[in-house]
C-alpha cells in the first residue's frame, strides 16, 4: 500500500470551523489539503489539479455536494477520484431525493461515493475513513489513541454554546501562528 505522504485531499464544506477541523486532522496525518466552501470554487481547484480524494459535505448554500458529485462522474478523469459524504443530512429526505434524481440520470454511470460520515465526525474516523478511499497506510504517529486530546475536545464541543465557539474560533486565528 502506498503511503498517506504527498496524497491529496480536497475538504469542500460551507462551516468554516468543519474545515479547518477536518483540514487539520488531515495535515496531522500527513495528507496534502486543499480547501473549498462552494461547488464552484472546488470545481476549479479540481479542474486546476485534481486531487486524490474529496470530503464533500452534502448540503451547501447554492449548488449542493451532490450537484458536485455528478459533476465529477461526467467527466471520466474525475470520477475515478473517491468521494467521501461529510454531512449531517445523510438522512434528510430533499438529499436522498437529489441523489436519487443524480443517479438516475442515463449519461451518467455513477457509483456511489466511499463513505458517508454522520458529523459530528472524530478526527481519527474521519482520517481512516479517508485513508481507506485511496487505499493507502497511515503513519504510525496519526493514528491518534482511542482517548486522544483531540477526541476528548470533539466530545466537550458537542454539548456547547455554538456562539461560544464562533467567538473562541475567531480569536485562535485571530493569534498569530508560531513556528
Amino acid at each position: 500500500m502506498e503511503k498517506s505522504q504527498g496524497k491529496r485531499v480536497l475538504v469542500v464544506d460551507d462551516e468554516e470551523d468543519v474545515v479547518f477541523f477536518l483540514a487539520t486532522a488531515l495535515q496531522d496525518a500527513g495528507f496534502q489539503v486543499e480547501t473549498a466552501s462552494s461547488v464552484d470554487e472546488a470545481m476549479g481547484k479540481i479542474g486546476a489539479n485534481p486531487p486524490d480524494c474529496i470530503s464533500l459535505d452534502m448540503v451547501m448554500p447554492g449548488k449542493s455536494g451532490v450537484v458536485l458529485f455528478h459533476e465529477l462522474h461526467k467527466n471520466p478523469l474525475w470520477s475515478k477520484i473517491p468521494v467521501l459524504f461529510v454531512t449531517g443530512h445523510a438522512r434528510d429526505e430533499e438529499v436522498r431525493r437529489d441523489l436519487n434524481a443524480a443517479a438516475s440520470l442515463a449519461e451518467s454511470t455513477m457509483s456511489g461515493p466511499t463513505t458517508y460520515l454522520d458529523k459530528p465526525v472524530t478526527a481519527a474516523k474521519f482520517v481512516k475513513a479517508v485513508a481507506a478511499a485511496m487505499r493507502v497506510d497511515l503513519p504510525e504517529a496519526s493514528s491518534p489513541p482511542v482517548n486522544s486530546e483531540r477526541d476528548e475536545l470533539q466530545e466537550l464541543i458537542k454539548s456547547a454554546d455554538p456562539e461560544a465557539l464562533k467567538e473562541a474560533l475567531r480569536v485562535l486565528k485571530s493569534r498569530p501562528r508560531q513556528g
